[in-house]
């Protein structure tokens, strides 16, 4: 009979330690899966911290774009204006020049860049990046030192950063710089370069590039752009 009751009371303590350990066991294993949820969430809210950043970045560039563009593509109307108005003269007039010739050869080179550059800033403002980007590079290439040709890099550039063709928008924007380093494209191609290096995961030479903005050309949108690049970057 006691050996009975010692053997139920061996059995019962066996049994609740054994229910204590699984208790253990499952504690363990939740909490476990608590700390990994913690580290996902973590990581949730870093990317979607990062997202926004990234978001805010392209917006604020957008924004830069449109306002060059909408400012781009009413001067070019002013000048459409003011050509046919100049025809109309020309037309009504009675004088001639004595070699009928002379200036014909300059004035038709005049046209087709003048022609190459509008349909460029139509078909992007028609979001046609891709034949726009194919007009700007016959632009450079045919007129090298024409009217329009600075403006032509920076929207070619523009284009290429647009189209995540980062090393194209780089170069392009680099030759802007050495080949017109007077032009007034300057502060907007450095800013530009910026964000590229931070797409290139390069912050030295991004925070670099703003800051030389910053310094340089204090009073233009570029600098004010990039002083909200350097303030995202420390935060």
């Amino acid at each position: 009979m006691i050996k009975n009751l010692i053997l139920i009371i061996s059995l019962f303590t066996l049994s609740s330690l054994g229910l204590a350990q699984q208790k253990n066991e499952s504690f363990e294993i939740l909490l476990e899966k608590l700390i990994k949820l913690e580290e996902e969430i973590a990581n949730l809210s870093n990317s979607i911290d990062q997202n926004s950043y990234e978001l805010s970045r392209i917006e604020e560039a957008n924004q830069l774009r449109y306002i060059d563009l909408d400012k781009r593509i009413h001067q070019l109307e002013t000048l459409i204006l003011l050509s046919e108005a100049d025809s109309e003269v020309l037309e009504e007039s009675e004088t001639r020049d004595e070699n009928p010739l002379s200036g014909l050869t300059d004035n038709t080179e005049t046209e087709e860049e003048f022609a190459l550059w509008s349909n460029s800033l139509r078909l992007i403002e028609n979001s046609r990046y891709s034949e726009a980007a194919e007009n700007l590079r016959l632009l450079i290439m045919s007129y090298p030192e024409g009217e329009y040709v600075v403006d032509a890099y920076f929207y070619l550039a523009d284009i290429y950063l647009l189209q995540q063709m980062f090393q194209d928008s780089l170069e392009t924007f680099n030759s802007l710089l050495i080949n017109f380093p007077e032009n007034e494209r300057q502060p907007e191609s450095f800013y530009k370069i910026g964000l590229i290096f931070l797409e290139l995961e390069d912050q030295v030479k991004a925070i670099s590039n703003f800051n030389n903005v910053i310094q340089n050309y204090p009073d233009s949108t570029a600098a004010i752009l990039s002083e909200q690049e350097l303030v995202k970057l420390n935060n």
